[in-house]
C-alpha cells in the first residue's frame, strides 16, 4: 500500500541524474522540484480541470486566492497581509491570534535588537523572488513598508500592524536567517518557514480596517475574503476612488 504523501515516477537513468544535479545546484528539495513540475503541468494541460478540482480540495475562494498570491510579481509597495490562525509554541502548548502576536512583542521589546523575526509557511512555495526583491529594495532606500495582522474569530478583522525592515523567502523550510535571539524562546531556534519577515514597531492597529482593504492580485474587498475563505497571506491596498 502506497504511503499517503508519496508517490512513484519512473524517469529514463539520464534524466534522474540531470534532475539530481538540477535539484543540487539550484539549493532545492526533490520534493519541492515535483510538487511545483505538478501544478505546472496540470495548469499547462487543463487549467480549468485543475483550478475546479483545487477548488473542491480547499475551497472555491481559497484556490483562487492561492494561485493568485502564489504569481504576484507587481512592484507595488502594497501592505503584506498576515491573518494568525492557532500557533503551536515548543512545548505544544496552543497560542491564538492575539497570544502570538504578543510572544513577538515580548520578544521585540526584550532581545536588545530591537526587531523579532517573524515565520510563515503560508505560501507553499514562498513568495516570489521578484516581490521579495522589490519589497527588499525600497526598503533600503527608506520607504516604509507594512505588514497589518488580522485575528481570526468572530470580528476576522486587522488588529495588530508592523514595519518591515528585511523579507527572505525560500522554496523549502528553513530557519531564521538572522540574529536566533530574534527568534520567540515560545518557538525555538528550530523554528523554521518558508517566508521570514525582520519586523519592528509592533503595535495595535486603530486607523486601518479589513472593510478599507482589498487583496492586490484580485481586487476582492478583504473583509469578505478572510471571513469566507482560508486566505491567510498576501498582499493588500487600500483602492483608489
Amino acid at each position: 500500500m502506497a504511503r499517503p504523501g508519496y508517490m512513484s515516477i519512473y524517469a529514463d537513468e539520464r534524466t534522474q541524474g540531470i534532475f539530481d544535479e538540477f535539484c543540487r545546484i539550484k539549493g532545492i528539495t526533490k520534493s519541492t522540484a515535483l510538487t511545483e513540475m505538478l501544478d505546472i503541468y496540470m495548469l499547462s494541460q487543463d487549467e480549468e480541470l485543475y483550478t475546479e478540482l483545487k477548488k473542491k480540495a480547499l475551497g472555491i475562494e481559497s484556490a483562487r486566492q492561492m494561485i493568485a498570491e502564489a504569481s504576484d510579481v507587481r512592484e507595488v509597495n502594497d501592505y503584506v497581509f498576515m491573518k494568525l490562525a492557532t500557533a503551536y509554541d515548543t512545548e505544544g502548548n496552543t497560542l491564538d491570534g492575539k497570544e502570538t502576536i504578543g510572544v513577538y512583542i515580548k520578544n521585540c521589546d526584550n532581545n536588545g535588537l530591537g526587531y523579532t523575526w517573524f515565520s510563515t509557511q503560508s505560501l507553499h512555495s514562498g513568495m516570489q523572488k521578484k516581490k521579495v526583491e522589490f519589497y527588499n529594495r525600497i526598503i533600503k532606500k527608506g520607504e516604509i513598508v507594512k505588514i497589518l495582522f488580522a485575528v481570526s474569530g468572530d470580528e476576522n478583522d486587522i488588529k495588530y500592524s508592523a514595519r518591515i525592515l528585511e523579507i527572505v523567502s525560500s522554496r523549502d523550510n528553513i530557519r531564521c536567517p538572522g540574529d536566533k535571539k530574534a527568534v520567540p524562546e515560545e518557538f525555538g531556534e528550530n523554528e523554521t518557514g518558508k517566508i521570514w519577515i525582520k519586523i519592528t514597531d509592533i503595535s495595535e492597529e486603530t486607523k486601518l480596517s479589513a472593510n478599507m482593504m482589498v487583496v492586490g492580485s484580485t481586487g476582492s474587498n478583504l473583509k469578505q475574503v478572510i471571513s469566507n475563505s482560508q486566505f491567510h497571506f498576501g498582499y493588500v491596498n487600500i483602492p483608489e476612488e
